[in-house]
């Protein structure tokens, strides 16, 4: 027992050092996840250590579900709401978290990164896709998990109602699209190496996976790891996660918001991989 009566536990945290596992005991007291931005607390410890504790700590938690990789604590890919995703989102605007300067950005990357006239995947897909309005695709899917988002967003030719967490499985044929979009979504997923591979099946070969987070998350349903981990190291685990699946060329950037725009106040982080060709 720590003072003031809290629990004090410890666990084994994950750091990630290029595909290296770097792992540390860290001790704290039971307490609430914070939603926003990841940050430290007054222990030093951010709000998914927390989570990762509740998650571990737990008596009874069933750990069939999430994902438990080599090197990750069991608990890496386990959240706070087990709430099925259809209905949590059901329940909240069909919007994105990221500012409008975070948006912009996304936008323009997908200027430069994404093949104009192909056949693209928004996956995870809500009421904005962030895709530039004069681009011109031959076919767009929108594959998320709250179908009036899917209804409201003006640029899908294509939508499908899928929880990734329930069924991982891509309802598409091996070698379909020329590239997947992937914004604001792996910090959800449970099972992220089954739907990284399912994205490698249904990519071309040599097409892009184009995938983009900020800082921004729901607390309530990140997985306990990506809370765990600061904006570098949750680069690096993408990037590992990407590996593990067989994409390469692997390219990584952010950016940072100008100081003299206030407005916009939200990093956005990208990690680009491709398809192999052979």
């Amino acid at each position: 027992m720590a003072d003031g009566g809290g629990v004090e536990r410890g666990i084994v945290l994950a750091g990630i050092d290029d595909d290296e596992i770097v792992a540390q005991t860290v001790h704290f007291r039971e307490g609430e996840a914070h939603g926003g931005p990841s940050h430290k607390a007054s222990r030093g410890l951010t709000h998914g250590e927390h989570a990762l504790m509740s998650a571990a700590g737990s008596e009874g938690v069933d750990m069939s579900g999430p994902e438990q990789l080599e090197g990750m604590h069991v608990a890496a890919f386990t959240r706070a709401n087990d709430e099925p995703d259809t209905i949590f989102h059901a329940q909240r605007i069909p919007d994105s978290l990221m500012d409008m300067g975070a948006q912009t950005a996304v936008t323009a990357l997908y200027q430069t990164a994404l093949p104009v006239g192909g056949a693209v995947l928004d996956l995870m897909a809500g009421a904005l896709s962030h895709y530039p309005k004069e681009a011109q695709f031959q076919r767009v899917v929108g594959l998320g998990v709250a179908k009036a988002a899917l209804e409201a967003n003006p640029v899908l030719s294509e939508r499908v109602v899928q929880d990734l967490n329930d069924e991982p499985t891509l309802p598409f044929e091996d070698d379909s699209f020329d590239a997947v979009t992937l914004c604001d979504g792996l910090a959800y997923l449970t099972q992220p190496l089954a739907v990284l591979m399912e994205i490698v099946r249904v990519l071309k070969p040599g097409a892009p996976l184009i995938l983009t987070f900020s800082d921004q998350f729901h607390a309530a349903k990140a997985v306990a790891i990506w809370q765990a981990l600061e904006p570098a190291d949750r680069v690096r685990l993408v990037s590992v996660l990407m590996s593990r699946t067989g994409l390469a060329e692997l390219d990584t950037g952010e950016v940072v918001p100008p100081e003299d725009l206030t407005a916009w106040r939200d990093t956005v982080h990208a990690v680009i991989g491709r398809k192999p060709r052979t």
